[in-house]
């Protein structure tokens, strides 16, 4: 149940996921927000992330800024699903409510393989991506 919990959460992050500037979506529980919570500190803390910088995404911005792009990258990897910049599409959708999966799985597998120098780049793309084809689709943790 954990480990759902987790992914649903992941994804809403591999998403940037749902609604800007609307707040957190409705499966992001203050459950789940507490259960990341070590691993949300523990990447802006390694990364030199702000609060700030993540409310500017939530806001429709998406900065080149590495503080954002290796948190991204960062928080992915602490829940194993992505590997060198490689998204696991297949895991994110699999953890999702039954009402999102198509969407999800459409939008992903469009932006999951995206070029980069490093994965933090790759991760970047991904986001860019996904902002660019539904920017209704837009929250980050």
């Amino acid at each position: 149940m954990a480990r759902h919990v987790v992914c649903c959460f992941l994804l809403g992050v591999a998403m940037q996921a749902l609604i800007v500037s609307a707040g957190r979506p409705d499966f992001i529980t203050d459950d789940m927000m507490a259960m990341v919570a070590d691993d949300k500190a523990r990447c802006m803390g390694e990364h030199g992330t702000t609060e700030t910088l993540i409310d500017e995404v939530n806001n429709g911005a998406l900065p080149n800024d590495r503080a954002l792009t290796c948190y991204m990258d960062c928080l992915f990897a602490a829940f194993g699903v992505i590997d060198e910049g490689e998204l696991e599409v297949d895991m994110l959708v699999g953890f999702l409510p039954d009402h999102m999966q198509d969407q999800a799985r459409e939008l992903l597998e469009a932006c999951a393989k995206q070029p980069g120098a490093d994965p933090c780049d790759k991760v970047f793309n991904i986001a860019k991506c996904v902002q660019a084809k539904r920017p209704d689709l837009w929250f980050m943790i």
